[in-house]
């Protein structure tokens, strides 16, 4: 959902409006308000495996490639790690040579990359059950050349014989036929109930921006759909808590400058026609018979542990929008609940009690609805698979 639109008045109108992109060009994704372990824990149901760093599904292959080979590498563990990592700096210039522009892990810092594509898919790969092991990286390159045959899944379609050739490469992002096939095997068995799980068998990848604006949700088995159900209402819900924090803050900063006219008024505004906006679009009857205690307990399947505390924050937020019927803008119990909540988080960081804090705050946190990593990286990957037939 954007909020933003051109106004064609005079000039003033214009550069306040440019001033708010720019200042929505730096937004803060944090999570301020410690809504994460609710998103990851749905996220994760819905889609296991992803993350939100992971641009291009074939990387769950050019990282077991590469430390294959760089695992068959004589001399000591040190010696294969500085091999793993040069092949992976390799494999950026690789992408770049065969015509990939966007989507390459580290295709600006090059040498200077500091998170490897190993480090970004490590974890999906033992999820999906294409990694074999529970060990680290380091661990990995421990093994003896004998010993990594059995680190890898049965099956891994192997390495193209001219990859990561410095004269031509096969480093693209499109998935051959049978790397498509052995994905889809490998979330079949590792999560055969997954929303991912089903939707890496079809032959067409809608474009939606949110996951529940899916064209074949209704189709989907029962347990899948309690989940998006959860997804949805969650992400409506708690995207006005968002908004109020930082309509909030925005006010506070505009308070201590004390001037018409400045960013931190047009913040304010911006801010104050976005909440009520909110909660004129979000048909408040959607979380009055919600069952939390159900997202509580399937959160529980999850690594992600909901803690007490935000259990009752969320709880309580769902209550006061009901009560108010969405009109939380100058609610002082909304105001109440949403700045307790970043206290007891951060404490003396506080941008409620710290004014320093307050001044290098970025103007913008979290301002987007949450979609649980469906765009781009989902989306993404199910369009890999679709291409690959």
């Amino acid at each position: 959902m954007s909020f933003l639109a051109w106004i064609d008045f005079d000039q003033a109108d214009r550069d306040r409006t440019r001033r708010i992109m720019d200042l929505f060009g730096q937004e803060d994704s944090r999570d301020e308000l410690g809504l994460g372990s609710v998103r990851d824990s749905l996220a994760d149901l819905m889609f296991p495996g992803t993350s939100t760093i992971q641009t291009r599904l074939r990387y769950m292959f050019f990282v077991p490639w590469i430390y294959r080979m760089a695992g068959s590498q004589k001399g000591t563990a040190a010696a294969r790690r500085d091999h793993a990592r040069a092949l992976e700096i390799r494999l950026i210039e690789a992408l770049v040579r065969g015509g990939e522009t966007q989507n390459v892990i580290g295709s600006a810092a090059r040498e200077n990359l500091k998170r490897m594509p190993s480090d970004v898919y490590w974890a999906g790969l033992l999820t999906l059950g294409i990694r074999r092991f529970q060990g680290s990286r380091t661990a990995c390159l421990e093994a003896t050349p004998a010993e990594m045959g059995a680190l890898w899944a049965p099956g891994l379609p192997p390495a193209p014989e001219d990859f990561l050739a410095s004269s031509r490469s096969a480093a693209g992002f499109a998935l051959s036929a049978d790397e498509a096939g052995f994905l889809r095997d490998r979330l079949a068995q590792a999560a055969p109930a997954s929303l991912y799980a089903l939707l890496s068998r079809q032959t067409s990848a809608p474009e939606c921006d949110m996951i529940w604006q899916h064209p074949a949700r209704a189709s989907w088995p029962d347990e899948i759909r309690t989940i998006v159900d959860h997804a949805e209402r969650f992400s409506h819900l708690m995207h006005g808590a968002s908004l109020l924090y930082n309509l909030m803050l925005s006010r506070k900063a505009a308070d201590m400058q004390g001037m018409e006219g400045s960013a931190w008024h047009d913040r304010s505004a911006f801010y104050a026609e976005s909440i009520e906006s909110w909660a004129e679009e979000t048909p408040v009857g959607l979380f009055a018979d919600w069952d939390l205690s159900d997202l509580w307990f399937l959160s529980k399947a999850t690594t992600h542990d909901v803690k007490p505390h935000s259990r009752r924050f969320i709880e309580n937020w769902r209550d006061i929008v009901l009560q108010v019927d969405g009109r939380v803008l100058d609610n002082a119990q909304a105001h109440a609940l949403v700045r307790d909540r970043e206290v007891r988080l951060k404490g003396p960081k506080s941008r409620f009690r710290n004014d320093g804090a307050l001044m290098r705050w970025s103007g913008a946190s979290g301002t987007a609805p949450l979609n649980y990593r469906w765009t781009p990286v989902v989306s993404n990957h199910l369009k890999d698979l679709v291409h690959a037939g």
